[in-house]
């Protein structure tokens, strides 16, 4: 496993690069690479849950790579990108209730709930003709971790710390690239982008 997780930090660094400075070859090789190295790391992984939860999350692992081929294209396919991971997350949702059922807790959904509406008021009234679908996205991304928070306070194995690992580093990747696009772009944001994003990625592959 060590030898997969050092080839996805490679190439993770390899796109970071290749982003950087402009290099449109290493974008393109690397990106997708990076995710199918991450489920190649799933795919080994024994299923500590059960055989149902770690094909839901390949499953959600392969949306994520269809989001990273639409983000990567020349011309913008952000609503396709944004599509896919709407689906991924969704299907990561389902990958929780696995064996327990939703967690339906309304006091653990207050922390990702106060967040997602001060994000919100302050970035809805700058995404235009995006506002629905990125409101959508918003509140499945907020029902996901509030899922992965009541998988870990059910089970705290390591299975459920790892994906609410994998939940909260998207919440801080998805929030630096709506930022990003919709309020200002911040110096090398990419590289926070993707670490976070990555690392979600990652820990969700663990959690299986």
């Amino acid at each position: 496993m060590m030898f997969i997780l050092v080839s996805i930090v490679l190439s993770s660094v390899a796109y970071i690069f290749g982003d950087l400075f402009q290099k449109p070859i290493l974008k393109y090789i690397f990106k997708p690479l990076s995710t199918l190295l991450i489920i190649f790391l799933a795919l080994q992984q024994s299923a500590e849950v059960s055989e149902t939860y770690k094909y839901l999350i390949i499953s959600g692992l392969l949306f994520s790579l269809l989001g990273d081929v639409f983000l990567m294209l020349p011309k913008d396919k952000f609503i396709q990108g944004l599509v896919s991971f709407l689906l991924a997350h969704l299907i990561f949702i389902y990958a929780l209730a696995d064996g327990m059922g939703p967690y339906l807790e309304v006091y653990a959904l207050i922390p990702a709930a106060v967040y997602t509406i001060v994000f919100l008021w302050v970035l809805l009234p700058r995404t235009g003709s995006m506002k629905i679908p990125v409101l959508v996205y918003s509140l499945v991304l907020m029902v996901f971790l509030w899922q992965a928070v009541g998988r870990f306070y059910y089970s705290a194995e390591g299975s459920a710390w790892y994906s609410l690992l994998g939940a909260s580093f998207f919440v801080v990747s998805d929030s630096i690239l709506a930022y990003g696009r919709f309020i200002r772009n911040l110096r090398y944001s990419t590289i926070f982008i993707h670490i976070t994003y990555w690392s979600a990625l990652i820990c969700i592959s663990l959690s299986i």
